[in-house]
């Protein structure tokens, strides 16, 4: 996206870059140090550049996360973290999703959250429960630190019925079904 994320982490590292792939059509946030358009799987960085790298809502939209996953460990130091949060394709929402074409997810996305279509990338779910995740990061070199499923019923939150269901709905997975809850957060390290 526009740097938003990326913008929180100013001032808390000598150099932070965002990459995107659409960075050239963003308007870059003067307090970014650099701002790079970039596909994940083949980084414009040296070997062993960076400390940490997070992914907010990124890996359910790698067709082939291996090689991002590859990339990701090539230009981590020795030790430096991967941290990223992402949908669970184990849970309900995340199913039904999963079960759209792309054509009619970005239609849905447009609509529900007033996204611009142009920027509604398509979904693979290809590295999206712990199993897929923790497999091809220990391939890519990277070793689990810790990681929590992670409840969030806002989103359903663009109507209140559906809201007030996924409330509920959240209630009884927390109950019954901790890893299927919404969002997966990792920290992985560099061994």
């Amino acid at each position: 996206g526009p740097g938003g994320l990326v913008k929180g982490y100013v001032g808390t590292a000598d150099q932070v870059v965002g990459v995107d792939r659409y960075a050239a059509v963003f308007q870059e946030p003067a307090e970014i140090t650099t701002l790079v358009e970039s596909d994940l799987d083949a980084l414009p960085f040296p070997d062993g550049h960076f400390d940490v790298i997070t992914c907010s809502w990124v890996l359910e939209h790698l067709q082939a996360p291996e090689r991002v996953f590859r990339e990701v460990s090539r230009v981590l130091k020795l030790g430096g973290r991967f941290l990223f949060i992402t949908p669970n394709k184990r849970n309900y929402v995340v199913r039904l999703r999963g079960m759209m074409p792309n054509t009619v997810g970005r239609r849905a996305t447009k609509a529900i959250y007033a996204r611009d279509e142009d920027f509604i990338n398509p979904t693979y779910y290809r590295a999206n429960s712990y199993k897929e995740i923790d497999h091809l990061l220990g391939a890519a070199g990277l070793r689990c630190q810790r990681f929590e499923h992670v409840g969030d019923p806002t989103y359903l939150a663009f109507n209140e019925l559906l809201f007030r269901v996924s409330v509920a709905a959240e209630a009884l997975i927390d109950r019954f079904a901790p890893n299927t809850r919404v969002h997966l957060v990792g920290d992985y390290k560099k061994i």
